[in-house]
């Protein structure tokens, strides 16, 4: 009985052990509080739309429209030498060029990490990797310039009456922030001339609120970009590269993309750029183009490289119908109405090969330009009976040729001449007409009131071997029937001709007593 009545009391106290850590395990356990939730997210994610995204889908679509496809680029990104605005500028380039090819393919960027000086890492994956496309050009650019308040305004009033006082004041604050790319070709290692874009913002933070905004120049033009008090010289840092991009890539292709900016066609410096590349371009070059738009437009069947008369009579037709002189020859003024004319349908795309992108535009082969004067400055002016010097320049080598109109409309040839019989001036040489120090010929007004002009040629060819026969005649001698606007029609209407040419215009005023 005591042995029973003693394991009674062990079980009961075994239980009563039990309920007791259960207890005190359950204490431990209670429910955290929560925590009070102060605030949430006020606005969703949303897309970034920067000012210049429906330029960027413009592009797509231009470049769709001009054939351009498959054109392998890279790039180390965009580093910031001012040290002063850390932002992903490789990404936001990347992003750039996406957009301007999510349609038409123009573009394909080539993600290749190490350094661009070791080209030759890129093309070992080529064998390596058969599937690996080898960039043909790359971007290199910088951040190179951030002034921070370039110009700092402040401005406040106030009032102080018995029962109250009231102050109102404004500030603003301007910084200014540079972008600069280029383009090179990867294997040659060389930036192409031309290929270049230089953008500025003036980034204005105004109010207590630190309200932002910014105005970028071009052109002649300003474009206002909307930037909120987050985002600040990153936002504006991205608007930046997409216009750089625009621009660099715009030139790489030979594509308007001035329209993309809103930027009319005749704005005479894009007017001007659009002639460096007709100067650049061959004249085989030009007659593709004119043929792929012209087979695009429907006014030629055959084949975009052919020539010939389907060419010249699809050019006329064409000409006619868009308010061209009807020449049907391929001209500057053809080609820049083509250029910028919306097309009814996307012209083929350009060839090239694989690996490889559309051939790299030129710069003009070494066209050079001329500086034309007189001895009495650019815009002389000269009595009846005086004589007048003329010196020409070029810029560079080549031929020159150069003729004067006379007041009864007269045309000769006055270099080469029988005194200085040589086209060919090396660069920086100054040569003057009729020669210094010498008893050559002397060039003579007679013609009060007339305006008398000199019109001079310069060319890396040899084109006064082709010309035609009526324009070959003697140096110094009245060219029967010519007047100076058709020597210079000749001169451009040679084929495969580049050239450059300037104008002088000479006064003539009565003679003394006159």
């Amino acid at each position: 009985m005591d042995a029973a009545r003693r394991d009674r009391r062990a079980r009961a106290s075994f239980r009563w052990l039990a309920a007791g850590v259960a207890l005190a395990l359950a204490g431990c356990m209670t429910p955290p509080e929560k925590a009070t939730v102060v605030q949430q997210p006020g606005t969703a994610p949303v897309r970034t739309v920067s000012s210049f995204t429906e330029a960027l889908n413009c592009m797509d679509t231009l470049l769709w429209d001009h054939g351009k496809r498959d054109i392998f680029i890279t790039s180390n990104g965009v580093p910031d030498a001012t040290g002063r605005v850390a932002g992903g500028t490789k990404e936001m380039l990347i992003t750039a060029v996406s957009r301007m090819s999510a349609r038409s393919n123009a573009f394909r960027f080539v993600d290749f990490e190490p350094a661009m000086d070791d080209v030759n890492a890129l093309y070992w994956l080529v064998g390596v990797q058969p599937d690996f496309r080898a960039p043909s050009y790359y971007i290199r650019g910088a951040v190179t310039q951030l002034d921070d308040n370039v110009l700092s305004e402040a401005a406040g009033a106030g009032i102080s009456l018995p029962a109250i006082d009231i102050g109102v004041s404004r500030d603003q604050i301007v910084s200014v922030i540079t972008v600069d790319l280029n383009v090179g070709e990867l294997v040659t290692r060389q930036i192409l001339p031309g290929m270049s874009a230089s953008n500025s913002i003036a980034v204005v933070a105004s109010g207590a609120g630190g309200s932002t905004g910014g105005i970028i120049n071009k052109a002649g033009l300003s474009f206002n970009v909307s930037l909120n008090r987050s985002e600040g010289f990153h936002q504006a840092l991205r608007t930046l590269i997409e216009l750089s991009v625009i621009e660099v890539l715009g030139k790489l292709t030979r594509t308007p993309y001035w329209q993309c900016l809103g930027i009319e066609q005749t704005n005479p410096a894009f007017m001007a750029q659009a002639r460096d590349w007709y100067d650049a371009m061959p004249a085989g070059e030009r007659d593709r183009f004119v043929g792929r738009v012209l087979a695009a437009e429907g006014y030629l069947d055959a084949a975009p490289g052919a020539g010939g008369e389907p060419l010249r009579s699809a050019i006329g037709r064409y000409q006619a119908d868009n308010g061209l002189i009807a020449s049907g020859r391929v001209d500057f003024d053809l080609y820049y109405h083509m250029l910028g004319a919306p097309k009814t349908t996307a012209l083929a795309p350009e060839q090239s090969g694989p690996g490889t992108a559309v051939p790299a535009p030129r710069a003009a082969p070494a066209v050079p330009d001329l500086i034309l004067a007189s001895d009495r400055g650019p815009r002389p002016r000269y009595r009846v009976g005086e004589t007048v010097a003329i010196t020409v320049q070029p810029t560079g080598d080549g031929y020159v040729y150069c003729f004067y109109e006379d007041g009864r409309q007269q045309v000769a040839r006055i270099f080469p001449n029988r005194f200085q019989p040589d086209p060919f001036v090396e660069a920086r040489r100054r040569v003057e007409i009729p020669p210094a120090n010498q008893t050559a010929f002397n060039i003579r007004m007679d013609a009060p009131g007339a305006t008398e002009r000199v019109a001079c040629i310069v060319s890396p060819q040899e084109l006064g071997l082709h010309l035609p026969e009526p324009l070959k005649a003697g140096d110094l001698e009245a060219i029967p029937g010519v007047r100076l606007s058709d020597v210079l029609t000749a001169f451009g209407g040679l084929p495969g001709a580049t050239l450059r040419s300037r104008e002088l215009p000479i006064a003539v005023l009565p003679a003394v007593g006159g």
